[in-house]
């Protein structure tokens, strides 16, 4: 597990910036399965990879591939994330650690009621999930800790689905990197939802992914790293 120290932040929506240059959203891409688009990824300008480590998923990673993934996002200076649901502490601590993970992220409510434990060793992101409607379904944790990031999904993550941006509106929460905005992302509409709510950064899946819903378009990669790389120099 590598570590990382960053000061803390208070997460709220953020004002409209006006005619003041934007700083550019950070790019998380999800459910990676190969180191080759991870490569791709990185090349392209994300920051933080992701790779999914619950059995369930169609999108999920083997150790090894998964260790290999870690090890290219590192050496391009980004960070990895090992995405569980619901699994048990030991399960994750154990791959955290033998895929060499900077950041575990947390689903399902098994998983976000172990954060007590898990935060002491593991640099968290910490899902919140949000309806159709934009209400949160679930709540951020009653007592502060140490997160690095708090991420904003639809009811079902990984499942290219979004949620209504005009309503929904993030609480004050305390992390020390932001919030990621996540849920129905695509390169045609990254731009409005980034306008919509101001994340720090925003994390996209299915969106990148080509026609057989796992491996990744590098087409529609840099299409979207290049749509975020706008918001810095459109206002």
């Amino acid at each position: 597990m590598n570590h990382g120290l960053v000061s803390n932040t208070i997460v709220s929506s953020l004002p409209n910036y006006g005619g003041v240059k934007i700083i550019q959203p950070v790019v998380k891409m999800c459910g990676i399965t190969s180191a080759k688009d991870a490569e791709t990824a990185l090349e392209a300008g994300a920051k933080l990879i992701g790779m999914i480590l619950w059995p369930n998923s169609k999108r999920s990673v083997a150790l090894s591939e998964a260790k290999e993934i870690s090890r290219v996002a590192q050496s391009y200076g980004a960070e990895s994330v090992g995405v569980f649901v619901d699994d048990d502490e030991e399960t994750i601590s154990r791959l955290s650690d033998s895929c060499d993970l900077n950041l575990v992220q947390l689903h399902g409510d098994k998983s976000r009621a172990l954060l007590h434990v898990l935060s002491k060793n593991n640099r968290i992101v910490y899902v919140l999930n949000a309806d159709d409607d934009g209400k949160l379904i679930n709540a951020p944790p009653d007592e502060e800790y140490e997160l690095d990031w708090f991420l904003v999904d639809s009811a079902k993550g990984g499942s290219g689905k979004g949620f209504n941006w005009q309503k929904f509106q993030m609480p004050s929460v305390r992390c020390k990197n932001g919030w990621l905005l996540a849920g129905g992302l695509r390169a045609d509409n990254v731009c409005e939802a980034f306008y919509a709510l101001k994340p720090n950064g925003v994390d996209v899946s299915s969106g990148i992914c080509a026609t057989d819903g796992i491996r990744k378009d590098p087409k529609r990669i840099f299409t979207f790293m290049s749509n975020v790389k706008s918001l810095s120099r459109s206002q």
